[in-house]
């Protein structure tokens, strides 16, 4: 007799990176296409890396994406964010 395999436990994944504002003080950040969805709770890590500004998270993660900005054009900022990630289940093998 068949039974559903047990899902698996989610574990946690992050990605980082650097990224630079436009002129406006405004970047999208794109994960990886192989990044897969990532699951609540977010957790966002942004460090301008400009002494003069400040940064904040302007959209939250949506398609594999999310925005910043910063309080000057042209900063460097760099991003770190963490997730819950789903594991695929395994086939069952006949």
């Amino acid at each position: 007799m068949a039974r559903p395999l047990e899902p698996s436990a989610p574990e946690t994944a992050a990605f980082h990176g650097e990224i630079w504002t436009d002129a406006r003080g405004y970047a999208t950040v794109r994960l990886p296409a192989g990044a897969g969805r990532l699951l609540p709770p977010l957790e966002y890590e942004l460090c301008d890396l400009e002494a003069d500004s400040s940064v904040r998270l302007n959209a939250e993660l949506k398609g594999g994406r999310f925005a910043i900005e910063t309080d000057e054009p042209h900063v460097k900022v760099a991003w770190r964010i963490t997730g819950r990630k789903e594991q695929p289940q395994e086939e069952e093998r006949r």
